[in-house]
């Protein structure tokens, strides 16, 4: 059964593995100088009095493949409705899973093999091209300062996205058992909840801090502001 499984993905999973061997060429070409430049010029820009210059430099550097990370943002999507989606719903519009439930294998066998198979390859692949572009960012991100901007395309987030893609296109292959209007519906049913979980559940996780300080400002004799919020100094 999972040679069966392998020959039947062994074409998509050739074309994403050239993917991520062209991706990673271009990455160890480039990774190491933007590394080095971060090390050994931008840290010490501060010292040199010429950040300026320094910064907006950095910034250029492999602006294409900086940017080209946000590719994972679709990836997982990607993955959903190409390979999860036709999973099912192909086998469904064409018949052949007739051939496959008259044989020895049980049906149970037959759809958990089917799916285990290609939710390890979307975990490898997403998880590779999250390792690469985590690694080579790291540089961008170190000097931007910006944890939480890159969460969703950064470490494992990329790689719980990916996993729940392929089911979603597997459950949308399963009821509606047409390959294009169920790689349509995956797409769709993704974006939605992606977009509400950015833009209105993960901003509600965790309640705003707020921080009250007493400072002195440089142009009074002794005067003191207090700024709001429900936190003591040192909390």
């Amino acid at each position: 059964m999972m040679w069966l499984a392998w020959r039947q993905f062994r074409a998509a999973a050739y074309v994403v593995s050239g993917f991520l061997v062209a991706l990673g060429i271009a990455y160890l070409i480039t990774g190491p100088h933007l590394l080095h430049v971060y090390d050994t010029v931008v840290k010490t820009c501060a010292a040199k009095g010429d950040c300026n210059s320094v910064m907006s430099t950095f910034q250029d550097d492999d602006g294409f493949l900086h940017h080209f990370g946000n590719v994972l943002l679709l990836i997982p999507a990607l993955l959903g409705m190409f390979w999860g989606a036709p999973l099912v719903a192909r086998e469904m519009e064409s018949g052949t899973f007739r051939l496959a439930w008259t044989q020895s294998v049980t049906r149970q066998r037959w759809f958990l093999t089917r799916v285990a198979l290609v939710v390890v390859a979307a975990v490898v692949a997403t998880g590779l091209f999250s390792l690469m572009v985590t690694w080579w960012s790291s540089p961008f991100d170190a000097f931007n300062f910006a944890p939480f901007a890159n969460f969703e395309v950064r470490d494992i987030a990329p790689v719980g996205y990916a996993i729940f893609a392929v089911m979603l296109g597997v459950c949308a292959g399963v009821l509606i058992r047409r390959t294009v209007f169920a790689m349509g519906a995956t797409l769709v049913a993704f974006t939605v909840v992606r977009v509400s979980i950015g833009h209105w559940v993960r901003p509600r996780f965790a309640s705003p801090l707020h921080l009250t300080q007493v400072f002195q400002l440089p142009f009074t004799r002794g005067g003191t502001v207090k700024l709001g919020g429900g936190l003591r100094p040192g909390d």
